[in-house]
């Protein structure tokens, strides 16, 4: 696929007004589907090109942007690069819009999910740091789940933050994407924090901290 397809491919994921009532049958979900196979990454540098020429705050440009993060990112579950990881992690820093941010965050978290991969240690993530911390849950929500694919000890210590607060009920959900990021770079040592979960009331905490000590242990034989 050339520079011209890829374009094509992003026109078709942002096709809207589609008249199906089963999402299956959209041009959109079709064209998602059809990024999902493309396994080349000979495409990396004609993504980079496309998301630069078209890096501005009008909304075709934020639309022609996330539909290009989407495929990259999904690219890199295949084909994962090093170089083209940093691309992805610096681009974090220069969108500001919470739903492409969400977007590209989830696509981190799938590079370890689905395809078992995790940001290589001499890349900076700084930018996932900070956005664990955004005032936006959405953001913040994307961003925690991504540290899952980041193991550092930075990592850990914003998830520490979260796990270690005392009131369950107003961080519910930070404390459900805390475990779910635990079962991929938990440390034996994080397994007391792990282990007040077990008796929680609510059963996706509860569940997911079982997951993640449950992995932390595989992980180190124990």
């Amino acid at each position: 696929m050339d520079k011209a397809g890829l374009l094509e491919l992003i026109a078709r994921i942002n096709t809207k007004d589609e008249h199906y009532i089963v999402s299956t049958e959209t041009a959109s979900w079709k064209a998602r589907r059809e990024a999902e196979t493309l396994t080349d990454p000979a495409l990396f540098p004609l993504l980079q090109e496309i998301i630069e020429e078209h890096d501005g705050k009008k909304k075709d440009q934020r639309e022609i942007r996330n539909a290009a993060y989407f495929i990259f990112g999904r690219l890199m579950q295949a084909s994962f690069e090093e170089g083209a990881c940093a691309f992805f992690l610096q681009r974090l820093g220069a969108e500001t819009d919470k739903y492409i941010l969400s977007s590209m965050l989830d696509r981190v978290h799938d590079w370890w999910r689905l395809a078992g991969k995790t940001v290589p240690a001499g890349l900076d993530i700084s930018n996932i740091l900070t956005l664990a911390k955004e005032d936006r849950r959405p953001v913040r929500h994307s961003a925690i789940r991504a540290l899952g694919a980041c193991p550092r000890e930075e990592s850990r210590n914003i998830l520490h933050d979260y796990l270690l607060q005392e009131d369950e009920k107003a961080y519910q959900y930070e404390i459900y994407y805390a475990n779910i990021a635990m079962q991929g770079i938990g440390e034996p040592e994080d397994i007391p924090l792990l282990e007040r979960f077990l008796k929680s009331r609510r059963p996706d905490i509860k569940m997911t901290a079982q997951y993640a000590i449950q992995f932390i242990q595989e992980r180190n034989q124990f």
